[in-house]
């Protein structure tokens, strides 16, 4: 059964990938130049070669990319500090790469560095709440539950006021491990304004009622009168892409009451961890 979602979760991961506009565009060239090689289909050729080129400008065209992405961060307002504090800040994982010679802030993704950096905003808003990192090894030596503890404690937060949760592997199962250890605590959850819509679904398909405290916001005001494409704006159009097929995929395969498929660690986070 193990075997089974694992190859589930890597067709996930593969399909999804595909499916991003860089790729997309890719495809439509190679399947462009497929049909220019032959006389009889030279036009369709150049129907796919318009295509990946319109397509291309759209993603990569800052206006564009705001108007897509804007709706799915508004969907949840900033954190604003309740009149009941905070038990727990869960910050949800991202992606890390460990490494021995780069500092902390750069083992995390910048992504992951401003959820971390929004996390520990909101504990120091609500005095005597904990902080709770989870995120999976992915290959590496260290979890990125770890790493984030790592980075918590250079910037002074005490190791105590530190739970992790390990063994997660994606936003379906951190969900899932928050739900059983903390559904009746006052929980503030943490993660990219983008990523938010699915990760509230998810948390409403477990039965888990976090305050949403939406950061790393994307669409930004556009007042640049001259405008080119760029691969940055690329990159937001990516993350649109990849929220919306995330959505999809959770309304077509999670049901309630799911367990992980895996074990989970809920721990407190200790200072002889290896940094």
């Amino acid at each position: 059964m193990q075997n089974i979602d694992s190859y589930l979760f890597m067709l996930k991961k593969f399909l999804g990938s595909l499916m991003m506009p860089l790729p997309l565009v890719l495809l439509l060239l190679v399947w462009a130049v497929l049909m220019l090689l032959r006389k009889k289909t030279r036009w369709l050729g150049g129907i796919f070669t318009l295509l990946a080129t319109a397509l291309l400008f759209a993603a990569s065209y800052a206006p564009i990319a705001n108007r897509l992405i804007a709706p799915l961060e508004q969907e949840y307002p900033g954190y604003q500090v309740a009149a009941e504090p905070a038990d727990y800040v869960a910050v949800l994982g991202h992606a890390h790469a460990s490494s021995e010679i780069q500092p902390i802030t750069s083992q995390l993704s910048p992504t992951g560095v401003v959820r971390v950096t929004e996390g520990i905003r909101i504990y120091r808003l609500n005095p005597g709440s904990k902080l709770i990192f989870s995120g999976d090894k992915f290959e590496e030596p260290f979890s990125y539950a770890e790493k984030s503890r790592q980075l918590a404690i250079s910037l002074g937060v005490p190791a105590e006021d530190i739970l992790l949760i390990e063994g997660v592997k994606d936003t379906a199962e951190e969900t899932l491990a928050l739900a059983a250890a903390y559904a009746n605590s006052n929980l503030v959850l943490v993660t990219s304004a983008s990523h938010m819509p699915r990760a509230m679904m998810l948390c409403s398909k477990v039965g888990l009622q976090p305050i949403p405290a939406p950061t790393n916001y994307l669409a930004k005001p556009v007042r640049k009168k001259l405008l080119f494409p760029s691969a940055r704006t690329l990159a937001k159009t990516q993350y649109w892409a990849h929220e919306k097929l995330g959505q999809l995929w959770t309304r077509l395969t999670l049901h309630a009451g799911e367990k992980p498929t895996r074990a989970v660690s809920v721990q407190p986070a200790s200072e002889d961890k290896a940094h």
